[in-house]
């Protein structure tokens, strides 16, 4: 039997936690591995390590002026030393911002030779430009994947465009394996019964606004099917209100739009929704695809994702053949036209999401027997 030992970043009520705890719960079916579990944050199915409070700012100056965080790293190398136990695979589990497990894999990598050393990345590291980062702090990201990430046995990103930008930034230092593991969703598959048409065709977008995933050009949209004298409303749910300007629509449309707390039981408003909004940064080739993307897939309802021409998103669904998921550039004018398209169809519920999201983990099963 195979012992594994995995290291996540989080394991808790974060976006990149709920993933890794999600795969986490899918090798601990595998009867023939042995799976035990490092957490930066606390769970009682884990060995919870916390890490110093250190202020962001100096563990980005680190970055910037070292290549590499000095904070995280001396907590890994701490616990490494004192580490006696030999596993045949770490599987380190990471995201931005958050280095201990690309750390420790190194580390533990380079005290226990044979080891076979699996590193996921739900995000890019760096960020492309455009997410505001600057020249000092990508360069010392990129200059400590090229020295930690380069010694990976088997590296996954979360999506095919994310990888291939990783994997040109480490160039010829990586000489390992590589794929993909797509965010898996946090919820089983809802079949949800349609509402009646008299009421109003209801927009659901769940989750934050922030830096250049914004919402304005899907306010103007809505407001002209508003003033064109369309039953049309948009619900936020766990977004700050403060994150979207309603002061650039009419109070015609701006009394159609309506906030709502963060809430773990999603499905009251998914019931009432007829179509759920997903909106990637408006980056010319941005890498990402949001979590709450994957999560939409699990629901009987058409989505419609506002992204960029050449964006990750469009690339998997025409690679994959999903249906009824709708495109839109970020102008109003294309939102609008695909709402009013859409408004006018009939529902009909895409089986080949079950079947997609049901493999989308097969391949790094394979790597673990």
């Amino acid at each position: 039997m195979k012992r594994i030992l995995i290291i996540a970043s989080s394991i808790g009520n974060t976006a990149p936690g709920k993933v890794f705890s999600k795969y986490i719960s899918l090798f601990k079916k595998n009867n023939s591995v042995q799976i035990d579990v490092i957490s930066n944050d606390s769970d009682l199915n884990a060995k919870y390590i916390k890490l110093k409070n250190i202020h962001p700012r100096l563990k980005k100056l680190s970055i910037s002026i070292f290549g590499g965080d000095i904070f995280d790293y001396s907590s890994a190398k701490k616990v490494v030393d004192n580490f006696d136990q030999k596993y045949d695979i770490v599987f380190t589990m990471m995201s931005a911002n958050h280095f201990f497990p690309l750390y420790f894999g190194y580390l533990y990598k380079n005290k226990f030779k044979e080891v076979n050393w699996i590193n996921y990345s739900v995000d890019a590291i760096p960020a492309p430009h455009g997410w505001g980062l600057s020249r000092s702090y990508s360069n010392g990201l990129i200059k400590m994947i090229k020295k930690y990430m380069s010694e990976v046995d088997h590296l996954y990103f979360s999506n095919q465009i994310m990888l291939n930008y990783q994997l040109e930034l480490l160039g010829d230092s990586f000489k390992g394996n590589s794929g993909v593991l797509y965010t898996l969703p946090h919820n089983d598959f809802i079949n949800i019964p349609y509402k009646e048409n008299s009421k109003p065709f209801t927009l659901l977008y769940t989750g934050g606004v922030y830096q250049a995933r914004k919402v304005d050009q899907l306010l103007l949209a809505v407001e002209k099917l508003v003033l064109d004298g369309i039953n049309i409303q948009l619900n936020f749910v766990g977004t700050n209100p403060k994150a979207v300007d309603l002061s650039i629509i009419s109070q015609a449309a701006s009394s159609r739009v309506n906030f709502f707390g963060h809430t773990a039981d999603l499905l009251p408003f998914y019931r009432e929704a007829d179509l759920l909004i997903d909106i990637d940064a408006d980056i010319e080739n941005d890498v990402f695809i949001s979590s709450k993307f994957f999560n939409y897939l699990t629901i009987n309802r058409n989505i419609l994702c506002i992204t960029g021409v050449n964006s990750p998103v469009r690339q998997l669904i025409k690679e994959k053949q999903l249906l009824n998921i709708y495109f839109s550039e970020h102008l109003s004018e294309a939102i609008e036209f695909q709402l009013r398209k859409i408004i006018y169809i009939n529902y009909c519920y895409d089986n080949k999401r079950i079947f997609f999201i049901s493999n989308i983990y097969n391949d790094i099963i394979m790597e673990l027997d």
